[in-house]
């Protein structure tokens, strides 16, 4: 999240530089994982009026900007607080076993995808927005 409140290299405009860029927090914000790994990708969707060429460069070694292809995914949504970890292994085996009756395959076993809509903290619960998603193979939609 520091990249993106201004922990990012100065671009230069003609001859002079310019500080770290605070950018605008958009949504939604998009964790993936698997279970097997433990780990955690944390995801944010830079702004429009940025291109690959003049966003801000990261400092952080571990924050990388890059274009994600297109791909197709199954999702289902749901309100309430940022889901726990059952909530999104129950979401991720109905959207699973769905896909499996209709004959879409999914792309990867593992992976899970939330995205959250994080509004503000004064939103009630039953207002946000969660979605647990999973790749698919697009040639099986």
């Amino acid at each position: 999240a520091g990249y993106i409140f201004g922990k990012n290299a100065p671009r230069t405009k003609g001859s002079a530089e310019v500080a770290g860029e605070k950018m605008a927090m958009t949504s939604p914000v998009r964790s993936s994982g698997t279970a097997s790994s433990g780990k955690t990708k944390i995801s944010f969707v830079i702004g429009s009026k940025y291109s690959l060429q003049s966003v801000p460069k990261p400092i952080d070694k571990s924050v990388q900007v890059k274009k994600v292809k297109e791909h197709y995914l199954a999702a289902t949504s749901f309100s309430g607080p940022p889901p726990s970890d059952e909530k999104i292994k129950k979401e991720r085996e109905a959207i699973v076993q769905t896909l499996e009756k209709e004959g879409i395959r999914v792309k990867d076993k593992e992976e899970t995808i939330v995205y959250g809509y994080h509004d503000p903290v004064i939103t009630p619960n039953f207002l946000r927005k969660n979605e647990v998603a999973v790749q698919v193979d697009g040639l099986t939609v």
